[in-house]
């Protein structure tokens, strides 16, 4: 019920084009190497176990044999690991989920029949892989009959569509197994046929698109959330009993599970090795030793592993089945020490820390689309409200500048920026508690200014910010309060919605004092962070200060919540999709690369259109404008 859909995603969001490439491969590990790794490491736990019966070592083994895609695209995605090795592993995390979980069904069967043989086995799980494929392609058919029907009616509904779809790789799991074949390869051949096909460009494929892209992602990951949580669930009521027990010493536990996990890697060296020997001959296999042993530790295990030795039985031919809980024990411990292994060894073997490149054309279509905001700024004559909205706009392009500069900062860097960034807000919001406890200003300007810092440090934080960096944050306002319960519940209590003008040059004097304390920290973390970084957030501080001087940062924030700062965004959209339009033709950019960037302008509009503004924003606008009436 878990693994099939997670599978059926899988294949459903494969590269298919760049797994045939190296499909030879991939076939090998898929079939070779997971039934390799069902005898090796079932045999040698018997071998070290002999009261664990072979078929269920077996089991054991079958589980560990099919590698982890999601875990090794996470661990390698901060890494230069080339992509034909890339596209091995995930190609062979597609194949081998399916072989290996068929090949542990087979143990089971073997476990709880008490017969089985080696012949048999491989020859059953070839033809029932074959009958998996001929059912995933059935229901494919027939899925496709009745969306032609529902198409030829006009019938054509999201909801429902979704639900075929979700229901797919649980039909096609079902259906095999009933007759006798792999349910899960069902499930993948399903999920990749339903990738293919004609692809129709109009509204309602978009909107079906893009729900079934949330749906799936949601799915996904409760999920494998979900697996984990069994798992959890499980180990707190075997890992005691499996410690605690007298059978087995835990240095002997250990033992067994580190010698395992060094079987696996050894046994996967061995057979990718012999596979770059015998197709590309000795002397050459040997340069491409990275190459074998970037393949080797990306074989990491991680949640079909785990999920599958759940379906161990918990009793045979009625009796119970104690040694369940032990190979749950060991099946995790080796599962969890790969992803360890992984972790430590891929980016010593890679080729350093993934340095995304800067997309200097993007920026350039940004710092266009600002010159010509720029120019509309100056030789229009705009009232103070449309000034402050184009304004808002300019801002707006300025922040996806930087963060398109921050995006192409390697990991290391973009830690030291988040750290930064978390000094920066603690500095003001302290600088802003102590503002308030000396009523420098009330609750009302307070609430603006709080909302305004949220503000600033989202538009270069919101897609940064490590969960670490939330936490402390998190973590220093809490203790603010806690040291300061008088000054919080005051606030609480005297909250006032309205901010006339004197709250907004309260506001400005204590902006530029919170920036002199920020430009003074920064000057002293030169010796601690990144020169070139340090100078970023200076300019950045001073750019906002010359704002604030000029009068306009605040009223610009709130005009973001006024319909007008709408219809000067969406100029901007379409100034952008002009730019876009021109480089592509002058052949600045390729066609894929201008169809990512107006994917990028759709989104941003869509949303932009959608958002809907700050209701206490909005009411604190209210609030103003009738009070300056009334004073009238």
């Amino acid at each position: 019920m878990i693994i099939a859909p997670l599978l059926f995603r899988e294949g459903e969001t494969a590269d298919i084009p760049s797994i045939l490439k190296h499909f030879g491969l991939i076939l090998l590990l898929a079939f070779g190497g997971v039934i390799l790794t069902l005898f090796g490491l079932g045999y040698v736990l018997h071998w070290i176990i002999p009261t664990i019966p072979l078929a269920a070592c077996l089991a054991f083994g079958a589980s560990l044999g099919p590698t982890d895609a999601v875990a090794v695209s996470s661990l390698a995605k901060r890494l230069n690991i080339p992509d034909s090795i890339m596209h091995v592993l995930e190609g062979e995390g597609l194949i081998n989920d399916a072989t290996g979980v068929t090949a542990f069904q087979f143990a089971v069967a073997a476990l709880l029949t008490g017969q089985f043989s080696a012949a048999d086995a491989s020859i059953s799980l070839v033809e029932s892989s074959i009958v998996g494929v001929l059912v995933g392609l059935v229901i494919m058919w027939v899925k496709n009959e009745i969306i032609k029907i529902i198409e030829r009616i006009s019938a054509q509904d999201i909801s429902a569509y979704l639900l075929i779809e979700l229901i797919l790789p649980f039909l096609a799991y079902f259906i095999a197994e009933l007759f006798h074949a792999s349910g899960i390869i069902a499930a993948v051949v399903t999920g990749v046929l339903q990738a293919t096909g004609f692809r129709r460009v109009n509204l309602f494929e978009a909107q079906l698109s893009n729900v079934t892209e949330t749906s799936w992602g949601t799915i996904s990951f409760m999920l494998n959330a979900l697996v984990f949580i069994f798992l959890g669930i499980e180990l707190s009521q075997v890992f005691s009993p499996v410690w605690n027990s007298r059978n087995y010493s835990n240095l002997h536990l250990l033992e067994i599970v580190l010698l395992l996990t060094a079987l696996l890697f050894v046994l996967r060296f061995l057979f990718v090795s012999l596979f770059y020997i015998v197709t590309q001959g000795w002397r050459k296999s040997n340069e491409q030793l990275k190459d074998r042993l970037l393949l080797t530790f990306g074989g990491v295990k991680g949640t079909v592993s785990i999920a599958t030795i759940f379906i161990l039985p918990t009793t045979i031919n009625g009796m119970d089945f104690p040694d369940r809980s032990l190979l749950l024990f060991i099946t995790a411990c080796v599962t969890f020490l790969t992803l360890i292994i992984g972790m430590i060894i891929l980016p010593i073997l890679s080729e350093g820390e993934v340095i995304p490149p800067t997309d200097p054309k993007l920026m350039l279509i940004f710092r266009d689309v600002i010159s010509q905001l720029y120019d509309d700024l100056e030789n229009k004559e705009l009232s103070d409200k449309e000034r402050f909205a184009l304004q808002a706009v300019i801002a707006n392009y300025q922040n996806r500048v930087q963060l398109v500069f921050n995006n192409s900062m390697p990991e290391s860097a973009q830690q030291e920026f988040q750290e930064i960034q978390a000094l920066i807000i603690s500095v003001e919001r302290d600088g802003l508690d102590e503002s308030f406890r000396r009523h420098v200003i009330d609750s009302g300007a307070y609430r603006l200014y709080s909302r305004f810092i949220s503000n600033v440090s989202e538009s270069v934080t919101k897609q940064m910010l490590s969960l670490l960096s939330f936490w402390l944050i998190f973590v220093r306002r809490i203790i603010r309060i806690i040291l300061h319960p008088k000054m919080f519940w005051e606030r609480r209590k005297n909250q006032r919605e309205t901010v006339d003008n004197e709250d907004i040059s309260a506001l400005r004097k204590v902006f530029l004092r919170n920036s002199e304390a920020i430009l003074d920290s920064l000057e002293n973390l030169r010796d601690v962070y990144d020169e070139d970084l340090i100078d970023f957030f200076v300019d950045e501080r001073k750019n906002l200060m010359k704002q604030v001087e000029n009068h306009g940062l605040f009223g610009t924030y709130l005009i973001q919540q006024d319909p007008l700062y709408s219809k000067e965004l969406i100029r901007g959209f379409y100034l952008e999709r002009k730019l876009i339009d021109e480089y592509e033709v002058n052949g600045d950019i390729s066609n894929f690369v201008a169809n990512d960037y107006r994917h990028q302008v759709n989104q941003l509009e869509s949303y932009a259109i959608q958002q809907p503004s700050d209701p206490s924003i909005k009411f604190v606008m209210n609030r103003r404008k009738k009070k300056k009436n009334k004073n009238k």
